[in-house]
């Protein structure tokens, strides 16, 4: 299952929150973050992230548990 996820190169900018259509990413004091829940995994956050601090993840639902794609698994 796709999922999304900020890492740390969040400049604050915001574009994410505006651009997602269900509103599921809010700041908080680390940068934005997106709300797993209410993700609808569309990547309009990922498109629109000027910094690119945002990636795809593989979520596993069975085990509730994050792995990451072969793009972030590089140094």
């Amino acid at each position: 299952m796709k999922r999304y996820e900020v890492t740390r190169g969040c400049t604050f900018c915001a574009t994410c929150i505006y651009e997602c259509p269900v509103e599921a990413i809010a700041m908080g004091l680390e940068g934005a973050r997106i709300d797993q829940e209410a993700c609808i995994a569309c990547g309009v956050c990922r498109e629109n992230c000027a910094s690119e601090a945002i990636v795809e993840i593989e979520f596993d639902a069975k085990r509730q548990k994050t792995e990451p794609t072969e793009e972030r698994k590089q140094p």
